[in-house]
Parts: C-alpha cells; structure tokens; sequence
C-alpha cells in the first residue's frame, strides 16, 4: 500500500489551506546558518505537532522531517536501534491549525539490506560532515551549453538530524537535489513509502 496517493485524494480541498500554513520563509534569511536554524525550528515545530497527536518522540539516532508533502502533510521519520534491528517509526501530520485530515503512523522494522545501507550513510556523513545547509538552486542548461541558475525561496525542504555520539548534526536540503544526505533520507523514506503497515485515524 502506498500512503501519499491516499492522503493526496483524502485533503486535496485542502491543499491551498495547508500549503501556506507550511510554507516558513526560511530560505530568504541574509545567511547559510540562519536558514538552517530556521529550518531546524520549523522540523521541531511539525515533530511537535506530532507529538500531539501521537505522543512522544522515540529515543531515535536519526530523525527526518519531511516538511510537505503532496497530500499537504508533514512527515516525521524516526530511525531506532533496538537489539540488532533497526526499527522505523513514521508519523503525518496534517498541515494547518483547524484543518481535517488523517493522521497516520508507521511502525516496521527496516529490511536488513537498508538498515546497513543507512547505517554505513550516515557514518559516512558523520565522519566527513557535508554542508548543513545545501543550495535552493535550479540549474537550467541552455541551447548554448551555458547554464541558467534560478535561486529558489519557496522550496520543499527535509529535515535531517542524526545523532552521532556527543555530536548531533543537522542538515537541510531541497526535495530532489542529489547528494549523500539526500540519498540517506530516500533510504529511510522509500521503505515507509512503500510499507502496508500505516494505520490512520481522522483528525
């Protein structure tokens, strides 16, 4: 069972609602450290709405906030270490203050093949930290072999926070750049996108 096409047929009256509760100018502050902090804000503001709804937060090594989906959600994405098995919780959060929509959870181990995946990518971005806070460009080639650069202030942004150790590193990116965060986060993403575990509830 996929969720997202669900949820997109379940609120999609309420999508222009949503989209502009969600949207946070983030991206339009002077400077790389204020847009993370920023953006930092906004995912424990959605992880707390979640909190609401769901109760407390896992004791996660690794949390992934999803600031907006198609269906005018939020989703929040808490890896777990338990025993040998790395365990996936996921929560969505409806958008706006007042506004319906379900509100689901996903609990479900993650297959053995991912779970090392994940591990080995986010050691990999501990050990050598890229940029925290990754460019809101969209980059057009042209007929001529030049390249156009569009900065891009609305954005869909992710959220990633992993703790590694005494060290916790946060991280925000543009849906669909390409780079080792990003592939962390599609790692993590892709097994609740396509799990039949969710449970929804109408709130």
């Amino acid at each position: 069972m996929r969720l997202r096409p669900v949820l997109a047929a379940l609120t999609l009256a309420a999508l222009p609602a949503m989209a502009a509760a969600q949207a946070v100018p983030c991206a339009s502050l002077t400077d790389d450290q204020a847009r993370l902090d920023c953006d930092v804000a906004r995912a424990a503001a959605i992880a707390g709405r979640g909190e609401g709804l769901f109760g407390a937060p896992p004791e996660a090594w690794l949390r992934i906030v999803d600031t907006e989906s198609a269906s005018g959600a939020a989703y929040v994405y808490y890896v777990i270490e338990e025993g040998p098995y790395q365990m996936l919780e996921a929560r969505s959060v409806p958008g706006a203050s007042g506004t319906k929509g379900p509100a689901c959870k996903l609990r479900t181990a993650l297959p053995l093949d991912v779970a090392g995946r994940v591990k080995d990518a986010a050691a990999a971005i501990s050990a050598a930290p890229p940029a925290a806070y990754g460019p809101r460009e969209a980059v057009t080639m042209n007929p001529d072999g030049s390249r156009s650069i569009r900065l891009i202030l609305d954005s869909h942004d992710i959220i990633t926070r992993i703790n590694a150790g005494d060290n916790v590193l946060n991280f925000s990116r543009l849906a669909g750049v390409e780079d080792a965060v990003t592939e962390l986060n599609n790692l993590v993403i892709g097994v609740a996108n396509f799990s039949g575990d969710w449970s929804c509830d109408a709130v």
